[in-house]
């Protein structure tokens, strides 16, 4: 189930907050740094940073006041992508998938060709037999030391920085537990593409997900994409 969460500010001493402040930077640089939209049938690829930072936290009673009113603030400006619904496997169009070896599992279109692994770009590709340019697309990159897609930034800063290196358009955000893992969701929508992309962190890798469709039939792909979304684990077994 995808729920809505905000991540509050904490107290750090001047050492510290120039710390986080400089690994805040890398990350925002890496995002914005990223290689430009791919409008081919591969989809848009980018890259992430790989430093993070952690903030000490703070006094119980702030921490309260911080949180409602981010709470507050993201209620105001963004919509949930789906939230409150459950996966759906749509009377058969969705099948399961699970690679072992990369460590998750989601349920693919059925009948979609596969692609396994192009480094660099993706660990597994699926594509729609007519129209090419829809794609489901997972990719991995180690992190060294982050245990949650929290460590990356506030949810609606993230989704920000990616609208922006794609210049696209920020149209929802949405938090969801998959078995144990925070994930972060998006919803995208570029000059000719339309895209749902999910962001986790799991075992010393970030996971990213891509589903992807032209604007045009966005429409007839998002319940879909929706329930592929919906569906993914980052864990193999």
């Amino acid at each position: 189930m995808l729920r809505r969460r905000t991540f509050p500010r904490t107290g750090t001493s001047p050492t510290k907050g120039l710390h986080n402040a400089r690994h805040s930077s890398m990350l925002a640089f890496a995002l914005i740094a990223a290689p430009a939209l791919q409008l081919s049938a591969r989809g848009p690829v980018m890259g992430i940073s790989q430093a993070i930072s952690m903030t000490a936290a703070s006094q119980p009673c702030r921490r309260e006041m911080l949180q409602t009113g981010a709470a507050a603030v993201l209620t105001a400006f963004s919509l949930p992508a789906f939230a409150e619904e459950t996966f759906n496997r749509m009377a058969g169009v969705l099948e399961p998938f699970t690679d072992v070896q990369k460590g998750f599992k989601l349920y693919k279109p059925v009948a979609w060709n596969q692609f396994d692994t192009d480094p660099g770009v993706y660990d597994v590709k699926f594509q729609d037999v007519i129209e090419p340019f829809e794609t489901v697309q997972v990719s991995t990159s180690p992190v060294s030391s982050a245990t949650s897609v929290s460590a990356l930034g506030d949810l609606e800063a993230v989704g920000s920085k990616f609208a922006k290196s794609r210049g696209a358009e920020l149209l929802s955000t949405s938090t969801r537990d998959a078995d144990g893992s925070l994930c972060y969701t998006f919803e995208l929508k570029g000059e000719q593409y339309h895209e749902y992309l999910l962001l986790t962190i799991n075992r010393g890798k970030l996971y990213r997900l891509t589903t992807i469709a032209s604007n045009k039939r966005w429409p007839k792909r998002a319940e879909m994409y929706k329930n592929v979304v919906l569906s993914f684990v980052p864990k193999g077994f």
